[in-house]
């Protein structure tokens, strides 16, 4: 008998905890299920799930920049049969009712508790299994149909830009069932597309195939092949061309796409054209420079066609100072735009591991390097952002002094500067983690002053969860974290208490005490009595 194939869920949720609790659940309720991931933040659930292409993405619907049904169009675009199961609150129902109709797998609020979220996950499983049965027969008819879509040759050319192979032979198994490969020996010339406002899916592929069929028009069988794909927010057009004059030709030929694209559908694009053509594992690089310069120059009506000049790209441009600049994954400015998403989603092993890199870069300068300058000043932007969205200036202030936050004068050399970034960085951490500390220990506070007041009443997850306005996993967690029991446990060991008590001072009957207590059926209740004082009520009354 074959080993059952492993699916691949995505949870997403901007509450780490809660993310983290439902990736524990999955990992217990589904081992050889599911292969698991799980991130904070949607933009990064994005970059996550073109990498990863999971089935299953479980969702929270609102979220901060990119709500989840936001987030799950953008998915589907990449992998149209990913299925979606939304998280919510019970205020959110309404806003998501008409989308999810459509759109979603199914819906869960999440105060349902841990029994729905697994109910529904198994629903899932069996919708899984049926479909793999179809797709492993379709798979062995057409096993290399999948590569020859252009959604996957998309995906290859994602992993090119992103730096991601590295390798001849990693290079060679990603192209090797591709309809029209990029060229293992051959160079191509990068062109980058920008627009000024958002645009329909159906308008960025039109541009797309236009732009193409414009180059082959204007320069025949000077190109021998364009690859072409949207990465990140831009266009990118691949150029197969041996041609030496070609980027100066095609800043006359940008004019004339600039103008019908304006003339044709009133949007303005904005381009870039790199200096020179460069062999596949020279595209991640030679994006990122080219990508850098246009921000660098400001680009705009006036100025919307770059054409890349050498003494201003990112290697020579720093002067040969920062020498580890060229080994990092992805440009300086890029690096800077994924940290600050680490940041706000209080990912900060991510944060700190990217940041070290760019100030192994600003230890390197020379002490008046403007470019060390805008990368102190970056950094330093993205820590002031987040230190007034977390309001924790004053607590900052008396571990560290932040009058040097905003002086880099202030330093001797950049090593100076660097560490107290550093330092900076660890006490932010520190502050946070004592903050969220002092969050969850309110939570149990809370929880358990709430258990007291309702012993006699339902205390399900559920109900407490509602009463508290926390997802019942989150509040399971918390609890046991901070009182190494469970809130089942706990409230269990209240009502014993409380039992005893009226047992001993009062005349109640004993199925009054158990009502009185939360428990219904006063056999059960005498069993946990037992249980928990070796003895039964009524043994306890007669012994005073």
């Amino acid at each position: 008998m074959s080993e059952k194939k492993k699916y691949t869920l995505l949870v997403v949720d901007d509450e780490p905890i809660i993310s983290d609790g439902l990736k524990d659940l999955f990992e217990e309720e589904f081992p050889e299920v599911f292969q698991i991931y799980n991130c904070y933040h949607p933009k990064k659930a994005l970059e996550l799930f073109r990498f990863r292409l999971p089935d299953v993405v479980v969702s929270d619907v609102k979220m901060p920049k990119m709500t989840g049904i936001e987030m799950a169009e953008e998915m589907r675009k990449i992998k149209p049969d990913v299925h979606v199961l939304f998280l919510s609150g019970y205020d959110e129902f309404d806003y998501v009712y008409s989308a999810i109709r459509q759109d979603a797998d199914d819906y869960i609020l999440k105060t349902e508790g841990d029994a729905t979220i697994v109910g529904a996950m198994r629903k899932m499983v069996e919708l899984l299994d049926s479909e793999m049965v179809f797709m492993e027969e379709f798979k062995s008819a057409q096993n290399k149909i999948s590569y020859m879509a252009p959604a996957f040759k998309q995906q290859a050319l994602i992993h090119i830009l992103d730096g991601s192979v590295a390798k001849e032979a990693e290079f060679e198994e990603l192209m090797a069932d591709l309809e029209y490969p990029l060229p293992a020996h051959g160079k191509m010339l990068l062109l980058i597309g920008t627009l000024n406002e958002k645009v329909s899916r159906m308008t960025r592929e039109k541009i797309l195939e236009t732009v193409v069929s414009l180059l082959r028009k204007a320069y025949g069988d000077k190109i021998a092949h364009i690859h072409k794909v949207i990465y990140r927010k831009s266009f990118v057009w691949l150029l197969e061309s041996e041609e030496e004059e070609l980027p100066a030709l095609l800043f006359m030929t940008a004019l004339d796409i600039q103008n019908m694209i304006q003339l044709r559908l009133g949007l303005l694009m904005y381009f870039g054209i790199a200096r020179e053509s460069v062999p596949w594992n020279g595209l991640s690089a030679g994006y990122g420079n080219l990508w850098t310069e246009m921000q660098r120059q400001a680009i705009n009506e006036e100025n919307s066609i770059i054409l890349e000049s050498k003494e201003l790209s990112i290697s020579d441009s720093f002067n040969a100072e920062e020498s580890d600049f060229e080994q990092m994954l992805a440009p300086v400015t890029e690096k800077l735009r994924v940290m600050q998403e680490f940041l706000l989603g209080e990912n900060f092993p991510a944060f700190t591991e990217d940041a070290e890199d760019i100030l192994k870069i600003l230890e390197k300068s020379k002490r008046h390097s403007m470019y060390a300058l805008e990368i102190y000043y970056s950094l330093g932007n993205i820590l002031i952002t987040y230190i007034n969205q977390k309001n924790i200036r004053p607590l900052l202030a008396s571990r560290i002094q932040l009058m040097e936050l905003f002086d880099p004068g202030s330093f001797v050399t950049w090593e100076q500067a660097a560490q107290y970034i550093r330092r900076l960085t660890q006490a932010i951490r520190e502050i946070c983690a004592q903050t969220q500390q002092s969050t969850m220990m309110s939570i149990t506070e809370r929880t358990k002053s709430y258990c007291l007041s309702h012993l006699g009443e339902d205390l399900s997850l559920t109900v407490i969860g509602q009463a508290i306005g926390f997802n019942p996993v989150y509040l399971s967690r918390i609890f046991k974290q901070f009182e190494g029991t469970s809130i089942r446990e706990y409230i269990e060991t209240c009502r014993m208490d409380m039992a005893k008590r009226l047992i001993r001072n009062s005349r109640m009957k004993i199925y009054e005490v158990a009502e009185k207590c939360g428990y219904q059926n006063t056999a059960y209740f005498i069993k946990i009595f037992k249980a928990h004082f070796g003895m039964t009520p009524q043994e306890c009354r007669d012994m005073g």
